[in-house]
């Protein structure tokens, strides 16, 4: 499968999890309220996010770190006072590869904009090759309670050079409240656990496949996404990412004037 592939499909769930602080904290009882969870406060910072801050991955393989990618965040606000959240995606070498338009509305989070963006290498610049999102809930501020209630999220999009057609759909669930260690800081975190499946068409060179990947997702109290465990079915490896610093948009400047 091409590289490409790897660089932009995202996650599924495994039976290993983070491990979980023995102390037991005192829930806040207004996080819990007619069998659901309040979580907003565990998304990415929204507010604070006026100024843009851009997040740092690495990925985790036999006790080694290597560097995953950099997520930059900004709040932004439409002409009729919307909330929104742009997210751009750069690879190791601080080239953009993804941008994300989410919607913040009251009961969660809405994907508007759903874009890859390509180096042309004729033209040197950046081609953009948008989604088709048909269900776009990615992450719900009252989350259900209910082991059985998963929410939706589909897209479909065509990923150069192949032009493989990969319709996406991910069932995400509510799993649990935790504590999760960030710079020797224990924080206040929950988990979801979701399940992919791609369905993957070459229509070029031919070829049909499917694929089925499963993940574990912890979101620490005012900070956001900080840890992702990702399976593949078929593979006996797991894939361990997390976030490994913040940085203001200075210091990623620098950090790049140094990769120059």
């Amino acid at each position: 499968m091409p590289y490409i592939i790897s660089c932009f499909l995202l996650i599924f769930l495994s039976s290993c999890q983070p491990k979980e602080s023995t102390e037991k904290t005192r829930e806040p009882v207004q996080e819990v309220e007619e069998n659901t969870f309040y979580t907003k406060d565990y998304y990415y910072p929204i507010e604070s996010l006026s100024e843009e801050k851009i997040y740092e991955y690495v990925i985790e393989n036999e006790g080694q770190s290597y560097l995953s990618h950099y997520l930059s965040l900004k709040k932004e606000l439409g002409a009729d006072g919307a909330v929104y959240l742009r997210s751009k995606y750069y690879g190791p070498n601080f080239k953009q590869n993804q941008e994300i338009k989410e919607w913040i509305i009251k009961d969660g989070v809405i994907t508007q904009e759903y874009t890859f963006l390509v180096l042309d290498s004729v033209t040197q610049a950046l081609k953009e090759y948008p989604n088709e999102v048909s269900q776009n809930v990615v992450f719900p501020f009252y989350a259900s309670l209910d082991s059985m209630m998963a929410y939706r999220f589909v897209c479909e999009m065509k990923l150069p050079p192949d032009f493989l057609t990969v319709k996406l759909i991910r069932d995400r669930k509510f799993n649990k409240k935790l504590s999760y260690t960030y710079k020797e800081e224990a924080l206040e975190a929950i988990a979801f656990v979701a399940t992919d499946l791609y369905d993957i068409e070459n229509t070029v060179g031919g070829g049909f496949w499917n694929q089925k990947k499963g993940t574990i997702e912890v979101y620490a109290k005012g900070i956001g996404l900080v840890y992702k465990e990702t399976k593949t079915a078929g593979v006996e490896t797991t894939e361990i990412e997390r976030l490994s610093t913040i940085y203001s948009v200075e210091e990623f400047d620098a950090l790049k004037a140094q990769y120059k």
